[in-house]
């Protein structure tokens, strides 16, 4: 059984340590290996998937993005966070490690939307209040379960329209891969990734209330997750 609060400091101090060099280089635009151009590259497009998924609920449901608030569960360097501002959404954007939230601020400031994004460090689970939209992106990648039904629960209670979140699927081919991954130069390797059954999602979604629209794999190189869209129906 995972101990979460040890299992989260030690995600706190990778990600506010040499996780955060590697990944904010990631998110970035400087040179980086191949198999790091490969994780960027599906990342971007697993962002963009999403931001499309998101604005068409906002359309679907007759809302402005001016009256539409979201949190960003996880929010790394604050790519997602800058995305949504500049559609006009007021967006929470909290991470476990303050490096992350720092880079976050200051990217948030430098696109023009700073008094769109309120950046927050602390752990997801503290957060309180409800929000129209949820993201979660390359976190609960982290936690088997049953942590990750824990903190998706958490998740779905903040939201009370929509949910993103992407979770590792689990593929004997993506196993495969990751095992390859820890023969790897350490300093190209990722974080240990926790891989899912799709039936355990649905599951957990369902739950906690939410139902599951679509599922989309992304795939790039090193970097496969699903994305999933949850939603809270309208009574």
């Amino acid at each position: 059984m995972i101990d979460v609060t040890r299992h989260k400091q030690q995600l706190r101090d990778y990600f506010d340590g040499d996780g955060f060099r590697r990944w904010s280089a990631i998110y970035g635009d400087t040179e980086v290996s191949r198999v790091r151009r490969t994780i960027r590259v599906g990342h971007a497009r697993m962002l963009a998937r999403a931001e499309t998924w998101l604005l068409e609920w906002i359309g679907a449901t007759g809302r402005s993005p001016w009256t539409t608030n979201a949190l960003d569960a996880g929010c790394g360097t604050g790519v997602f966070s800058i995305m949504l501002a500049q559609h006009g959404v007021h967006v929470t954007a909290i991470d476990i490690a303050p490096q992350m939230v720092a880079a976050a601020a200051d990217r948030a400031q430098a696109a023009g939307v700073a008094q769109q994004v309120t950046c927050r460090a602390g752990d997801i689970e503290d957060v309180s209040g409800v929000f129209d939209i949820v993201a979660c992106f390359d976190v609960l990648i982290h936690y088997p379960q049953p942590a990750f039904d824990q903190v998706l629960g958490h998740l779905a209670q903040r939201t009370t329209g929509l949910l993103l979140f992407t979770y590792a699927p689990y593929e004997p081919l993506l196993a495969a891969m990751h095992w390859v991954g820890g023969f790897f130069p350490r300093a190209h390797r990722r974080t240990e990734i926790q891989m899912i059954r799709e039936d355990e999602v649905r599951r957990s979604v369902t739950r906690h209330g939410l139902r599951v629209g679509r599922i989309e794999p992304i795939r790039s190189g090193f970097y496969h997750v699903n994305l999933v869209e949850a939603v809270r129906e309208l009574r």
